[in-house]
């Protein structure tokens, strides 16, 4: 007896349609994509400032620090005093340069500034300690000396007025518009992390004055004596005031042109009589009486002005040499 299940007959073969391959867009997104086909855009050019670096950085070194995009492009004067420390050093040196915004996330070595020789030169960013011996082979200058004893000592007075800076600019609320203009508002656009990163900045900023007062961080910025943070600046202004009445050139040491010492304490100076020369920041009012109110440090600030800047000593601005 023939068995009762049969087996189903096999569908028949189209001749003229290929097997599917593994890599064949299924037919829903053929479709698809023959209505709406895919575009590739045209790339955005690039920024202003991006297009001057490509050019002239072939030939010119370039200064990475704090600062924005505008200010950066025109090379005017940082607002942070280590890096316009050394922003002044080079620009009294006579060594062209140019100047582009970043930040201690993006350095090689951890905080700014640092200095990238033209690219057809090498590619090895160089830190600001070795910006000395840069300036040097760059120049007629002489290789820089070692830091001397007395030297040393007057560099220690920096640390006061490096506090009470600090003081000033992140823990001093009148000064928050500041510091928003200068550190936060150029990061980003957002009001919350604005406020995020604010925070950050200023439990930053006290973490570093409690060290340098020699105090644990927990301590909180209720343990920061404010007055005498100001008097031991007020101090070591006055002290350096003295060292540069003492000096027959006008310049700290007795050099013959101001030195890293001078675009040292300009870093702190230059930012002060520029952006915190009111009641509130008490700052400028120290430096204008230092050494007995004559001026002293505020006719050096003027004359380092002049030199490296081109200005009258009384405005921030300046292109590059």
């Amino acid at each position: 007896m023939a068995s009762a299940t049969a087996t189903p007959p096999k569908p028949s073969a189209r001749p003229n349609q290929p097997a599917p391959s593994l890599w064949s867009i299924p037919a829903p997104l053929q479709k698809l994509f023959s209505q709406f086909p895919l575009v590739t855009l045209d790339p955005n050019p690039l920024p202003a400032r991006s297009q001057t670096l490509t050019s002239a950085s072939d030939t010119l070194p370039t200064l990475y620090i704090f600062s924005s995009d505008e200010d950066a492009l025109e090379g005017k004067p940082s607002i942070n005093p280590t890096c316009l420390k050394w922003q002044t050093l080079l620009r009294l040196s006579h060594v062209p340069f140019l100047t582009s915004p970043s930040s201690n996330h993006a350095s090689p070595t951890g905080s700014l500034p640092f200095l990238l020789p033209p690219r057809t030169v090498s590619p090895n960013p160089i830190p600001s300690t070795s910006i000395p011996l840069y300036i040097s082979r760059h120049t007629n200058s002489p290789s820089p000396l070692p830091t001397s004893p007395r030297s040393e000592a007057y560099l220690s007075l920096l640390t006061p007025i490096r506090l009470a800076f600090l003081q000033t600019l992140y823990l001093t609320p009148a000064f928050t518009p500041l510091l928003k203009k200068f550190y936060i508002d150029p990061s980003t656009r957002s009001s919350l992390l604005g406020t995020i990163l604010q925070t950050q900045l200023s439990a930053a900023a006290s973490s570093a004055v409690l060290q340098g007062l020699g105090l644990h961080s927990q301590t909180g910025t209720g343990g920061i004596d404010s007055e005498n943070l100001y008097a031991d600046a007020a101090e070591a202004l006055d002290s350096l005031a003295i060292l540069l009445q003492e000096s027959q050139t006008g310049w700290f040491f007795g050099e013959e042109k101001p030195g890293e010492f001078d675009a040292g304490l300009y870093g702190y100076v230059g930012v002060i009589m520029a952006h915190m020369d009111t009641p509130e920041g008490r700052l400028g009012g120290l430096v204008r009486r230092a050494g007995g109110g004559g001026g002293v440090l505020v006719g050096w600030w003027e004359r380092i002005r002049r030199e490296a800047w081109g200005g009258d000593g009384l405005s921030e601005g300046g292109g590059e040499k």
